[in-house]
C-alpha cells in the first residue's frame, strides 16, 4: 500500500485530553505575560519577543528539513522487452510491488502474493524479460523469463488483459496454484468420425501434481469398474456414453470428494495426431506383451514407440496378466514416458506444446490452469510420480464382465484428496 511522508502534529494535537487541558493553561498563561510586556518600557518590548520567537522558528525549519531528508521516492523496477504491452506492465506491477509494497498491490492470486512474500523475487532496477506467448481456445498464455532467472507464468482468461499467475524465483520452490493440481484425463473410444466426449471412456486416469515439491500421482480407473451413479449402477467406462465428461468429473468429486478441476479428452485419433507432434516415445517396459489380432506384440526393455505403436500399446489389454487393470497402469507409464519427452523442450516452449494439446483434446480448464499445469511439466520429478490402479477384482453384474473395486480403493482415493499422494498407504504395507 503506498503511504506519503509522514504528517507533524501540533504538540497539543498530540498529547492526552490530560496534557491538553495543561496546554490551554500555558496559553492562557502566556497571553498574561504578554499584556504585562504590553506595559512595558519601549526597551524592554522591542527584547522580549525576539527571544520568545528564536526556538519555534529554528523547531519549524529543523522539522522540516527532517521531513524531506527521510521521505524517500517510492521504487520501482523497469522492464524491457519484446512482449506484449500489457504483459510487460503485469510483469513490472509485480516487481515493483516485490520492491517497494508502497507501490499498488498487483492483480495477482493471493496465493502467490503469501509465496512471494516467503521466496522473492530478484528486483533490481531495470529487468529485461524474454517469453512466449499463444493463443487458446477462451484467451491468451504465456511464460516470461527474467535475466536474473527468474520465471513468470502469466494468462488471459477473461479478456480483461494479462497477468501473473505463478513464478518460479531463482533457487526456490514454485507457486504455480494451490496444491493439489488434480485433473481428469480420458481417453475416448469413439472411432474416426465419432463424438469423442459423448462415447464410452477407454481410459480413465486422475492426474494429480505438487509443482512445489516436484511430486504427484497417476491414478488409474480400470475402464469396466461397477460404479454407482447418479442414473444408476454401471460400468465406469460407461458414465460417459451420452452424457460427456463433465458426468465423469462430477461422479469422482461427488463420491470421493476430491478437488478435480477439470477434465481433458481426447480420442484414439486425437492422440495419435498429437503424439505425432510430440514425437517418438522413449519408454522402458516393465513386462512383454505378446502379439495382438490386429497388430504384434512388446518385447520388455528400452525401446521407441512410433504414434501408432504408443496408441497400440496403450490400447492392448488381451493376453496379458490382470487385463483391465494392467492395461491402466500401462497407460500411466505412457503418460509418464511423455512427461519425460516434454521435459526435454524449454519452458519458453510451454504456450507451444500447450497450443498442440488443444489441437487434439476438449477441456474444461481455463487458460490459467493450463499454463500453471503446463509449466508445472518443468517442476515434476518422474522418480517422485507414482503410477497406480485403484484396486479391484474381476467379477460379474449379470451377463456383464466387470471390475470390483475393493474396500482398499476408497481409503486410497480418501488419501489421495489430502495431498494428492499416496505415500500414507505406501509406508503401510
Amino acid at each position: 500500500m503506498q503511504r506519503g511522508p509522514p504528517i507533524y502534529l501540533p504538540i497539543g494535537v498530540r498529547c492526552s485530553a490530560v496534557h491538553r487541558r495543561f496546554s490551554i493553561l500555558v496559553a492562557v498563561a502566556a497571553l498574561c505575560l504578554l499584556a504585562a510586556a504590553c506595559s512595558a518600557s519601549v526597551a524592554e518590548t522591542t527584547a522580549a519577543p525576539t527571544t520568545m520567537n528564536t526556538v519555534p522558528a529554528t523547531s519549524s525549519t529543523s522539522t522540516s528539513s527532517t521531513t524531506t531528508s527521510t521521505t524517500k521516492p517510492i521504487a520501482t523496477v523497469a522492464v524491457e522487452g519484446s512482449l506484449p504491452d500489457d504483459l510487460m506492465v503485469a510483469v513490472a506491477d509485480l516487481l515493483s510491488w516485490q520492491r517497494d509494497d508502497r507501490n499498488k498491490d498487483p492483480d495477482v492470486p493471493s496465493g502467490l502474493i503469501d509465496h512471494l512474500r516467503k521466496h522473492p523475487l530478484a528486483t533490481p532496477d531495470q529487468v529485461a524479460a524474454t517469453g512466449s506467448v499463444a493463443d487458446v481456445a477462451d484467451g491468451r498464455v504465456g511464460v516470461t523469463v527474467l535475466d536474473s532467472g527468474d520465471v513468470l507464468f502469466a494468462a488471459d482468461d477473461d479478456g480483461n488483459g494479462w497477468r501473473v499467475v505463478g513464478a518460479q524465483p531463482v533457487g526456490e520452490p514454485p507457486w504455480l496454484g494451490e496444491e493439489p493440481r488434480m485433473v481428469m484425463v480420458i481417453g475416448s473410444d469413439a472411432r474416426v468420425g465419432g463424438d469423442q466426449q459423448t462415447h464410452r471412456a477407454d481410459s480413465i486416469h486422475l492426474l494429480t501434481a505438487n509443482p512445489s515439491d516436484g511430486s504427484g500421482t497417476i491414478l488409474g480407473f480400470p475402464r469396466d469398474s461397477w460404479v454407482s451413479t447418479a442414473y444408476g449402477s454401471m460400468k465406469f467406462t460407461s458414465l460417459m456414453s451420452g452424457r460427456g465428461p463433465q458426468v465423469m468429473v462430477d461422479h469422482v468429486v461427488e463420491t470421493w470428494k476430491l478437488p478435480v478441476e477439470g477434465y481433458v479428452v481426447t480420442g484414439f485419433e486425437g492422440f495419435e495426431d498429437m503424439m505425432g507432434q510430440i514425437g517418438y516415445l522413449p519408454i522402458d517396459l516393465p513386462r512383454a506383451i505378446p502379439n495382438q489380432a490386429w497388430w504384434s506384440g512388446w518385447p520388455a526393455g528400452e525401446q521407441t514407440l512410433s504414434p501408432q505403436r504408443t496408441l497400440e500399446y496403450s490400447r492392448t489389454r488381451k493376453g496379458i496378466p490382470g487385463g483391465d487393470l494392467t492395461r491402466s497402469a500401462n497407460q500411466g507409464l505412457v503418460m509418464l514416458a511423455v512427461l519425460q519427452l516434454l521435459q526435454m523442450n524449454d519452458v519458453l516452449d510451454t504456450p507451444e506444446i500447450l497450443q498442440v494439446l488443444l489441437d487434439h483434446t476438449w477441456t474444461s480448464l481455463t487458460p490459467t490452469d493450463l499454463i500453471q499445469l503446463g509449466a508445472a511439466i518443468h517442476t515434476l520429478d518422474p522418480a517422485e510420480i507414482a503410477n497406480v490402479v485403484v484396486p479391484g477384482t474381476p467379477g460379474w453384474a449379470g451377463p456383464a464382465s466387470v471390475v470390483r473395486l475393493k474396500p482398499e480403493a476408497d481409503e486410497m482415493l480418501a488419501d489421495l484428496g489430502d495431498d494428492g499422494l499416496l505415500e500414507d498407504l505406501e509406508d503401510s504395507e
